[in-house]
């Protein structure tokens, strides 16, 4: 009795045992999911509140960065305005040379500063070999798109003579075949009008001077396309166009360089690369180009009937620049 009472106490302690250990097991894991759930809310709190913060310091970033570059862009517009240092010392200089609107005209822009001035810029002139830059701008472009090449050739025709500088009536005959790379450095470095003519005659004088207008939105008069005429805004466009498409005339902004030997524009200022065209004829004398100096300048002197003009036309220039960068010294001590 008492045996068989003591194994039954001790099989009911087994599996009370057994029972024990399962609820154990099953308190532990239920613990164990209830941790697990509120670690992770947790965590996703923490990371919501973290996302929040990382979300809100990018957006505070990219406001900042916005705000910069809104100030540097604001740094980056200059808008245009006249440079009355440059109004005045012109001014001056008609004074003393008796210029005004029957025989001056004149334009200055800086490309880096846009200060400009223009005086009588809409009156006509005689343009003289001036004509020449737009000319070229233009082969250059036929050749820039394919409709051309500079190995090609032109014939010279009986008509295309003209006397004056340069090597292409000399080296060539009526008849002969010449190339446009031959006629287009003639034409610029050494202004040979002979090669000119050729260029011109070989579009048609009508259509050369119509297709020259794209380089400008100023409306041009109707003599423009019947002569050889134009005024200092329409040269203000043509090397305004021809600064900004640098690669596409890289060629003909060295044959200016080369152009003329060191006189007009360039003669008082050897210490600069100046890209010029002058012009001479019947009492008009010109020069306009792109002066490379601290800053990059515009300027172009037209005059008429006036002695000694090509000094002048030296003597303006160096004085423009002396203006200009004396100004920038001064503003940088």
């Amino acid at each position: 009795m008492n045996k068989k009472g003591k194994h039954a106490q001790k099989r009911k302690i087994k599996i009370n045992f057994k029972i024990f250990i399962t609820r154990i097991i099953i308190l532990l894991m239920i613990i164990g999911s209830v941790i697990y759930f509120i670690t992770k809310n947790k965590a996703g709190t923490h990371n919501q509140e973290n996302d929040k913060q990382a979300q809100e310091s990018i957006e505070t970033s990219a406001q900042d960065i916005s705000i910069e570059e809104a100030k540097d862009n604001e740094e980056k517009i200059i808008e245009e305005t006249i440079d009355t240092e440059v109004e005045q010392l012109i001014n001056k200089i008609q004074s003393d040379n008796y210029l005004d609107e029957s025989n001056f005209y004149f334009f200055y822009y800086n490309m880096d500063k846009k200060k400009y001035y223009f005086y009588n810029e809409n009156a006509y002139f005689t343009a003289a070999s001036t004509i020449k830059v737009p000319v070229a701008m233009l082969y250059y472009d036929k050749i820039n798109e394919g409709k051309l090449n500079l190995s090609d050739t032109i014939v010279y025709k009986s008509g295309d003579y003209e006397a004056g500088d340069g090597s292409t009536a000399a080296n060539y005959s009526v008849g002969d075949s010449i190339p446009i790379s031959y006629l287009l450095e003639q034409t610029i470095v050494n202004s040979d009008n002979t090669a000119l003519n050729i260029l011109v005659h070989n579009l048609g004088y009508r259509q050369c001077k119509e297709e020259i207008t794209k380089y400008t939105d100023i409306e041009l008069s109707d003599e423009f396309y019947t002569s050889n005429i134009a005024n200092a805004e329409y040269y203000y466009d043509v090397l305004q166009y021809l600064y900004q498409n640098t690669d596409r005339y890289s060629q003909l902004i060295d044959y200016m360089k080369k152009s003329s030997g060191g006189a007009y524009l360039k003669e008082n200022l050897p210490q600069y690369d100046v890209a010029h065209k002058y012009g001479s004829y019947d009492g008009y004398v010109h020069d306009y180009g792109i002066i490379y100096g601290q800053d990059t300048y515009l300027i172009g002197v037209f005059t008429k009937g006036i002695s000694e003009a090509s000094d002048l036309i030296a003597h303006i220039g160096e004085q423009v620049v002396e203006c200009v960068e004396n100004e920038k010294t001064d503003e940088i001590v």
